[in-house]
């Protein structure tokens, strides 16, 4: 796990706090030499952090080792979390497992990442009103979040974490809807029988610059369903027609 052992993440977080606060502006190009020289940065460890930065949308790579600052763009997509809470409700997250695995060849060309390469696989169980929504795994590559198996999500949107303690800022999601049958560990933490009918909602959450950053796969409940019909109506037909 090259890529978990020796991410810059120090690194990352003072260039990209100098992005956040206008110190590197929005429009401005600067030279990887003056990135290196201002932050006592090696190359290689620069260019991790470039990768990471483009990745996010934070920049763009130009011509002659140069960058131009992008900025933070603004937060547009809600969450299951944020819609809960603006419909006040009551989301909770139970996060059941954080780790850092290499990626497989299907999900390397998800995230459009290199086979081998690490990738956090967050694990949660979601609940509204103290009733099991949904079980999730999160796939994220390990240099989006360094760090995030530290931080309690509890009552806490991940999204929102994303935005504000790691400079991450989804601008476009892309999302299908199916019915299927309960798998992984569906039966425990949904409460469901083997030969239930479940929602599964796979979600690809993208920067500005196109670049993948969260693959969600979703496992709904379809009993706790109309607790967020008004955030994935495209899925409400798929639904209505399990009654």
């Amino acid at each position: 796990m090259k890529t978990e052992r020796l991410f810059p993440a120090d690194l990352q977080g003072r260039i990209e706090a100098k992005i956040a606060s206008g110190d590197l502006g929005r429009g401005e190009i600067i030279s990887y030499q003056e990135l290196s020289e201002r932050f006592g940065a090696s190359s290689s460890d620069l260019e991790f952090v470039i990768q990471s930065q483009v990745r996010k949308g934070l920049v763009e790579r130009g011509e002659e080792r140069q960058v131009r600052i992008l900025g933070l763009p603004k937060a547009k997509i809600e969450s299951v979390f944020q819609y809960a809470q603006r419909s006040k409700l009551k989301p909770r997250t139970v996060v059941r497992d954080v780790s850092v695995q290499p990626a497989n060849l299907a999900l390397a060309k998800q995230l459009h990442v290199p086979e081998g390469w690490a990738v956090f696989m967050q694990v949660r169980t979601r609940l509204v009103d103290d009733q099991v929504l949904a079980n999730q795994y999160n796939f994220i590559p390990y240099e989006i979040c360094p760090g995030l198996e530290e931080i309690d999500l509890t009552c806490r949107s991940f999204q929102a974490t994303l935005e504000e303690v790691f400079h991450t800022v989804i601008t476009r999601i892309e999302e299908t809807y199916t019915l299927g049958k309960p798998g992984r560990d569906d039966n425990a933490i949904l409460e469901v029988e083997d030969d239930a009918t479940i929602l599964i909602v796979e979600r690809m959450s993208y920067s500005r610059n196109n670049y993948p950053l969260v693959y969600a796969d979703i496992h709904v409940n379809p009993a706790q369903f109309h607790y967020v019909e008004d955030l994935w109506p495209k899925a409400t037909p798929l639904v209505e027609s399990l009654i």
